[in-house]
């Protein structure tokens, strides 16, 4: 190709990417937001709160864990439990009128929501690392929302998910070992699928709302693939949602035009079809990449609650 061409070819990607780093800010989510007085504080009739604080290996993110626990007595085989990342922004979605609902279904939840030890809604610096897989030597993430943050932590933090933080709310709260879900949203679903492909023996159930599939030029996706053709022993079910506006109908700068329109839905059919796993696919009319995260809160909890 011609200097001028490949010159050309250079700035144009350039002013792509320009253009997704300046979208309107209704796009992305506000990281100045702060939790403010929640439900944990102005306490329920149905729910007690409490909490415990840790740090990651290296020291440079501290957590807060929040627990909601019914009032009710735990099941001879333990409360249900689903684990929420991005539990600030979780945490705030919460009211009285949900976790009385909660409280008088058929198999209360406890929840779980692994946050970061600050009052901001969206910690995008810790969750970019925790939440995001290594990728292979030589490989970089999309310039732009990796320029900003260290990224590859997810397998560390599914560690310290697997070895401190599940032990440490077993030992508080009677759990039931064979009903625990891990709910994520974005970056958080991404991470909900490499536990997936990673340890699945970790939950049994998983909700991927709205996963970053494009995230490192489609890695998750290879991921997939190498779990597909060698699938282990399985007993899980993995719920993929998405809305209107989802991340794979909007290609970011580098992901390749290999990358389907319809590719979480594909994704579902393809894990579907592996003995032991249940996959299924769910799309919402008319909300966005962002509006997703309030709006896949209550159903997860719902569907745990019933039981499904």
């Amino acid at each position: 190709m011609p200097l001028f061409y490949r010159h050309f070819y250079r700035v144009l990607l350039v002013l792509l990417v320009a253009m997704c780093a300046t979208a309107p800010a209704g796009a992305r989510p506000d990281l100045d937001r702060r939790i403010g007085v929640t439900v944990a504080e102005r306490g329920t009739a149905d729910y007690a709160f409490s909490d415990f604080r840790l740090a990651s290996a290296d020291g440079e993110r501290h957590y807060r864990i929040r627990i909601a626990k019914p009032k009710q007595a735990a099941p001879a085989a333990g409360y249900p439990v689903i684990y929420f990342l991005d539990g600030n922004a979780v945490l705030m979605q919460l009211n009285a009128g949900l976790l009385q609902r909660l409280a008088q279904a058929p198999h209360p939840p406890l929840l779980v929501m692994l946050s970061y030890d600050n009052d901001l809604r969206i910690d995008a610096a810790g969750r970019a690392y925790d939440y995001t897989p290594a990728l292979p030597a030589g490989q970089r993430g999309h310039p732009v929302q990796m320029g900003r943050w260290r990224s590859g932590g997810a397998d560390a933090f599914a560690t310290l998910l697997e070895q401190r933080i599940k032990p440490q709310v077993a030992a508080r709260v009677t759990v039931d070992p064979q009903r625990q879900t891990l709910w994520g949203h974005s970056y958080g679903a991404l991470f909900v699928l490499h536990t997936l492909f990673q340890r699945p023996q970790l939950f049994q159930h998983y909700i991927a709302v709205e996963p970053s599939l494009w995230w490192g030029k489609g890695q998750i996706l290879k991921e997939a693939k190498a779990f597909v053709r060698q699938p282990p022993a399985l007993n899980a079910r993995l719920q993929l949602w998405v809305g209107q506006q989802a991340p794979e109908s909007q290609p970011h700068p580098g992901v390749g035009a290999s990358q389907p329109a319809d590719a979480v839905r594909q994704l579902s059919q393809r894990l579907d079809a592996l003995p032991g796993l249940r996959a299924s696919y769910r799309q919402w009319p008319a909300l966005s990449h962002g509006a997703m995260l309030n709006a896949a809160i209550a159903p997860a909890l719902e569907g745990v609650a019933s039981g499904q």
